[in-house]
């Protein structure tokens, strides 16, 4: 609704299409135009325009960045890591893993809020009807039993609360759609979130899959250490991250070793254990090899860490519940309590 980004699987599917035309060795404005076929209009619009591109004599990565608001800044880093390392279709397998794991994840997290969330709406659903009854059967004199002491009772007063939480609900919601849709913001909230308990080590697995994923296909292409550092940097697409890239690059280029560089970087990006076995592929002369297999843990290790992100949202909603249901219940003992010390004065 609020961002021009094609969903996840189209994209998917794109890379698919990609990764199975150059293993059979298609030119890619000849892919792009089979996909111009097929798709929803803007779709089919916007593959068109690809291949108009590639048929100037564009790169791929040129092409995509022409329009960037319409594709993940992750998809856009790795094709142009595969353009110059001329492992293209390799770079394509690995991508479409990782959109297959956040389809796969986004997919779980939607269904673990379907029952948070429709909680919420049969609170407001309650709540209104509750008014609308309330204000239906009062007194002539028109001071009916009021539980929220807003005044808020019969049609109007169900409608008055009913755009009320309406407005809420969809101020939350576009607010959310819009980071989602901003690279630049989401990119900061990642980088804040960092440094908060429970979901400082969801963004840092996150993170890090993407790190892992960067360094071990830029790595295996003989990409030097400096240039690897940064596009695996930048690949996180976490400002915290990314603001350390072009320093460690440096580092690198020093002849720095690369767990010292990380080091650097602090605990909060790169956790004890990490650096650790980083140590160990150092060592070892294997470190590529080392960053493939973090790169599957933490891959593994995001779905999980999706799922507490999940519950601490599906939290939130029942928090505000709560609050919701407390404040009404309190509203109702205050009233019933004046009645009675109504009705005791009088006596």
């Amino acid at each position: 609704m609020f961002t021009s980004r094609l969903p996840v699987r189209t994209i998917l599917a794109w890379i698919r299409a990609l990764k199975q035309g150059t293993d059979i060795g298609l030119a890619l404005d000849r892919i792009f135009r089979q996909l111009a076929r097929t798709g929803r209009t803007r779709q089919r619009d916007l593959a068109h325009t690809l291949a108009e591109r590639l048929c100037q004599g564009e790169t791929l990565t040129d092409a995509l960045k022409a329009h960037r608001r319409q594709f993940p800044p992750l998809l856009i880093e790795m094709i142009a890591v595969g353009e110059k390392t001329g492992r293209l279709t390799e770079v394509l397998e690995e991508l479409e893993r990782y959109f297959e794991a956040v389809r796969d994840t986004r997919t779980q997290f939607q269904r673990a809020m379907v029952w948070p969330v429709f909680l919420y709406l049969s609170g407001i659903g309650v709540m209104t009807l509750m008014l609308l009854i309330l204000g239906l059967i009062a007194p002539a004199d028109g001071k009916g039993f009021d539980p929220l002491g807003l005044g808020l009772l019969g049609p109007g007063g169900a409608f008055a609360f009913l755009l009320t939480a309406g407005m809420f609900t969809v101020t939350v919601l576009g607010a959310f759609l819009y980071v989602q849709g901003n690279d630049a913001l989401r990119a900061q909230l990642e980088a804040r979130t960092l440094t908060i308990p429970g979901l400082g080590s969801c963004f840092q697995a996150f993170a890090l899959h993407r790190f892992c994923l960067g360094w071990h296909m830029t790595s295996e292409a003989g990409m030097r250490a400096d240039r690897s550092l940064k596009l695996a940097f930048r690949i996180t697409t976490n400002a915290a991250y990314i603001q350390q890239a072009d320093r460690v690059a440096q580092e690198a280029r020093s002849g720095r070793a690369i767990p010292e560089i990380l080091e650097g970087c602090g605990p909060i990006l790169f956790p004890r254990e990490f650096l650790e076995t980083v140590e160990v592929g150092e060592v070892s002369g294997q470190l590529t090899e080392v960053m493939a297999k973090q790169a599957a843990f933490y891959r593994e290790e995001s779905t999980r860490k999706l799922k507490t992100l999940a519950q601490i949202a599906s939290g939130a909603i029942y928090t505000l519940i709560g609050f919701m249901v407390l404040f009404v219940i309190l509203r109702i003992v205050l009233s019933i309590a004046g009645v009675y010390q109504g009705a005791l004065q009088g006596v």
